[in-house]
């Protein structure tokens, strides 16, 4: 447990010291803007916005009407305010302009091109821990389909909803609603998250750190209902305060609780209990899907179970640092590092902690899970971008998809990782030791969020592996 702490330590405040797939362009000041150095800013006008609503982005910009600024001062603003209004995930690209009056009073020219908002699309996706334990097996039942309608820009509030009916492996139905503003200052928003889940197969354990299966032919293997509120206060551009409240109530099968008596704890085969979380997130990324520039830092307290409905209390302390730096033209370096702590030694395997579930993972180790409830992993990358920021026109699209935009990065990378487990999962040989894997990566980015990775890694067993991701790498 010390070495797991000091390992924690490590990793988060040596990232404390001191993406937009694509390069903001900075503003260039004429002749005529250099004379005087102080600027009153007179009128924004923007144009382009045929759904957002205009308050929605002034909410944005690092300026207002009336604030006198330097020179210096107004072009910073003028760049930052650009990586905020993409980082909105409403444009695929946004220019910020100055008219000069005369020459110390000037007008802001905002220029915007909308996203596409409203997407009913099929749903088709493989519900594994990743793509590449999937592709192994290529087992079609772990396929799920269905219908995904979201509006990510309802009544031009920047709000979102969305609506999902999904079936196959798992069957899903879920409203969620996300509200960023409701008051006139723009400060608290509101989300609402309601769902529905059933499965039939379901992960009840792990042994060699892998998952062992259990299928029920006959009935639910599991069932959940979940309900969330979220309270978002957003004070400031870049940092955000959540807190939220959540009911669940989980059901599984006799059998299930026969193979593990631990999965919902005490040899029950029913789970209620409420949550309560907080979570800061202070984000000043040049961009959210694929960051070149800036930092990162989000810290959580999460409890689960508040003495009534169930003898469950489980506390969750979540922090996540990371860093982006330009070395130089074409070269950037990024590095991250994540630590969770749970206090709690008994913990039901439905809410256990572990890597290599989802994104939350070292790289090398997609084919096994290291269950445990204190986890510290670190990650660094080195980037070089081989093909810059491109943008194209492609005939006969709409605008919002017509002009499309990508980059290819090319990186080596190294991660590190210490599972701390108290517990004794089944041969779960990985944990309480230090894990470590490197390799070499090519990232295509583009527009709409698009990132996708392939991976030649290497693992501290001699392992290796080509492996395929959806997600930026850090």
């Amino acid at each position: 447990m010390f070495r797991f702490i000091l390992l924690s330590f490590f990793l988060v405040f040596n990232l404390s010291l001191h993406s937009q797939a694509f390069q903001i362009d900075t503003f260039k000041p004429s002749i005529a803007f250099k004379e005087v150095n102080v600027k009153v800013i007179n009128n924004i006008t923007i144009v382009g916005n045929k759904t957002t609503k205009d308050k929605i982005i002034l909410r944005e910009l690092e300026f207002k009407i009336g604030d006198s600024l330097s020179n210096q001062e107004l072009t910073a603003a003028i760049s930052q305010s650009k990586k905020n209004l993409l980082n909105t995930s409403l444009f695929n690209f946004a220019n910020l302009n100055v008219a000069l009056i005369d020459s110390v009073h000037a007008n802001i020219i905002i220029q915007l091109t909308e996203r596409w908002y409203i997407f009913p699309l099929p749903i088709i996706e493989i519900d594994d821990n990743n793509f590449n334990t999937w592709w192994r097996t290529k087992d079609a039942s772990r396929i799920n389909y269905g219908m995904h309608l979201t509006h990510y820009n309802f009544r031009g509030r920047k709000e979102k909803l969305t609506l999902t009916a999904k079936y196959g492996f798992t069957e899903r139905y879920r409203l969620q609603y996300r509200i960023p503003y409701l008051t006139k200052s723009q400060k608290l928003g509101l989300d609402i998250d309601l769902s529905y889940n059933r499965r039939d197969e379901i992960a009840y354990n792990s042994l060699n750190n892998e998952r062992l299966q259990y299928k029920d032919a006959d009935s639910d293997a599991l069932r959940n209902l979940s309900n969330s509120v979220t309270l978002t206060y957003r004070n400031k551009i870049f940092n955000t305060h959540a807190f939220t409240l959540n009911y669940s109530r989980n059901t599984v099968t006799d059998s299930v609780v026969t193979l593990n008596e631990n999965y919902l704890l005490n040899s029950q085969n029913r789970l209620d209990y409420f949550r309560i979380g907080y979570q800061f997130t202070s984000d000043k990324r040049d961009s959210r899907n694929y960051p070149l520039k800036g930092s990162f830092l989000k810290a959580s307290i999460t409890q689960y179970g508040l003495g009534i409905l169930s003898d469950l209390s489980l506390l969750n302390l979540n922090i996540e640092a990371k860093k982006f730096i330009e070395v130089k033209p074409r070269l950037y370096l990024a590095g991250s590092a994540r630590a969770l702590l749970t206090p709690n030694k008994t913990q039901p395997y439905l809410l256990r902690n572990g890597l290599g579930y989802s994104s939350f993972g070292i790289r090398a180790y997609e084919y096994y899970v290291i269950d445990g409830q204190n986890i510290g992993l670190g990650r660094v990358q080195l980037r070089y971008q081989i093909v810059k920021p491109t943008s194209m026109n492609l005939t006969g699209l709409a605008e919002r998809f017509g002009k499309f935009h990508y980059a290819f990065y090319l990186g080596i990378f190294n991660d590190i990782a210490y599972v701390d487990d108290q517990v004794g999962y089944p041969m779960n040989s990985l944990a309480n030791e230090l894990q470590f894997g490197y390799g070499v990566g090519l990232d295509f980015v583009s527009y709409y969020d698009i990132v996708i990775r392939a991976e030649y890694s290497f693992n501290k067993f001699g392992e290796s592996g080509l492996f395929l991701h959806f997600v930026a790498p850090i």
